[in-house]
């Protein structure tokens, strides 16, 4: 990863960390505990853990946007952010909708529309944070090339 890759994956982080946060804990803070049967939630978060999450997130579609950016961004002359939001699309359904969503709905206490409504704000996190990253990336100069400013 480059220094903008670093940089893109801190960003992402700080924002979807704290948007979660206003997310679950203010706007959607009673339908999700009217939704929840008893036992499913824990009385007090362990922010830690979830901070890491957050950050193996980032750091991991900072680490596969080259890949998007390749594809998308120097073959078909996509924007960036365009790329990125793609890229956090079908990071946020595959690793957090579809598993830790509708799995979660089939084996926790939990009403179908919370998790469509979580696995949905996800989504959401995942078209943003691969957003930033990609308007925050530029590719890396390759040895013995230089690049025009």
């Amino acid at each position: 990863m480059n220094k903008r890759s670093i940089v893109g994956a801190a960003v992402a982080f700080l924002v979807i960390f704290n948007l979660g946060y206003v997310f679950h804990e203010i706007v959607a803070a009673s339908f999700f505990k009217a939704s929840f049967g008893p036992g499913v939630q824990r009385a007090h978060y362990v922010i830690p853990v979830i901070a890491a999450a957050f950050a193996i997130y980032a750091a991991l579609l900072a680490i596969a946007y080259p890949v998007a950016h390749g594809h998308f961004v120097e073959r078909r002359g996509w924007p960036r952010w365009k790329a990125g939001a793609l890229l956090g699309l079908y990071c946020g359904f595959l690793w957090d909708a579809l598993q830790g969503g509708l799995i979660e709905y089939a084996t926790y206490n939990v009403s179908l529309a919370a998790m469509l409504v979580d696995s949905s704000y996800h989504v959401a996190e995942g078209v943003l944070a691969g957003t930033i990253i990609g308007s925050i990336y530029r590719p890396g100069r390759l040895r013995g090339e230089s690049r025009a400013i």
